[in-house]
């Protein structure tokens, strides 16, 4: 009888710690199910994070403009975007038809348009058409805080610098549409019912600048592959950042935007220099020179000891070709 109930005391412990063992193990199993559970919760909430903060990030991501790295396509396309939103009107007008075509900006002089302005620069004139347009503007100075004076007409509607544009158009997020528009704009054209190129042909008595300056000019040699423009006729030159002259055949005129032109060698090179009314050559002046590179005819701009500030060509290809080149047989 004693030996029987120690069997079954023996087998009850046995049954007991196999029972025991089951609840750890199970436990076991459970608590670590559970923390791979919130383990890979915590990971997916994490990674939920990171892919909101990179739409955030995508969200807030615009282009933007830079006042100080802009061409002149791209500043008379932000002026007009600007002035669109600004004054509506003709601009408005302008730059609805050029989303259709082209952004033409012809260069006119201050007689022609009817318009009184202490800046004695070009009156730049757009549209969208293709035909001459109430939208114009007119600049003074450099850079990002070049001064940009905005008329309807002969009408003043107020001066602001590009600086100060280029921080309203990226505040509107109208960079994208500036840059499209900059695209297809056209400089120096010639709209319908502009009648300047009649008036200086009629005005003038003889032709002053040599023929071999005359023309449209591209050059890249601006340090960061942009085109700069030069525009010479017989009687005036327009270096599209606003600087102009009218070259008279004396020396002496009546307006600060007349000069006159005189010959001289520097370096072996033939150089015309343009001069201000009341001041001599030399610093200030603008030195041109018909030259050839490379078997194109090319034009040469140079300061007063000859060392050449751009080298000028026939087209844009031709200068974005030879793009801040330097070449042997001129001073820099």
């Amino acid at each position: 009888m004693k030996h029987k109930l120690t069997v079954l005391v023996a087998i009850s412990a046995a049954l007991t710690l196999a029972g025991c063992s089951q609840t750890t193990q199970s436990n076991t199993q459970s608590s670590q199910s559970s923390q791979y559970k919130t383990s890979k919760v915590a990971k997916n909430s994490s990674d939920n994070s990171n892919t909101s903060t990179a739409s955030s990030k995508n969200k807030d991501t615009y282009t933007k403009l830079s006042a100080s790295k802009m061409d002149y396509k791209t500043t008379a396309s932000a002026i007009a975007v600007y002035a669109a939103q600004k004054y509506g009107d003709t601009w408005e007008i302008a730059v609805n038809a050029a989303k259709q075509g082209n952004l033409g900006v012809a260069f006119r002089s201050k007689d022609a348009t009817g318009i009184t302005s202490d800046n004695d620069g070009y009156v730049y004139e757009v549209s969208g058409t293709g035909k001459s347009s109430n939208a114009r503007y007119m600049l003074a100075g450099d850079g990002a805080d070049k001064q940009v004076t905005i008329f309807v007409k002969q009408r003043n509607l107020g001066t602001t610098s590009l600086k100060d544009i280029v921080a309203y158009l990226n505040q509107k997020n109208d960079a994208d549409l500036v840059k499209q528009l900059a695209e297809k704009t056209q400089l120096n054209v010639k709209l319908a019912g502009n009648e300047d190129t009649q008036k200086t042909t009629n005005n003038s008595s003889a032709s002053v600048i040599p023929s071999s300056l005359q023309g449209t000019w591209y050059t890249a040699d601006t340090g960061n592959g942009n085109i700069d423009t030069l525009t010479v006729t017989d009687n005036k030159i327009n270096d599209e950042a606003g600087f102009s002259m009218n070259v008279k055949a004396k020396t002496s005129g009546s307006s600060t935007s007349d000069g006159y032109m005189k010959q001289t060698t520097i370096n072996g090179i033939s150089f015309y220099s343009f001069t201000n009314m009341g001041q001599t050559p030399g610093q200030g002046s603008t030195y041109l020179a018909p030259h050839t590179e490379d078997g194109q005819s090319v034009i040469v701009s140079a300061n007063s000891n000859g060392r050449t500030n751009a080298v000028y060509w026939k087209s844009e290809a031709l200068a974005k070709k030879n793009s801040n080149k330097q070449f042997s047989d001129l001073k820099y």
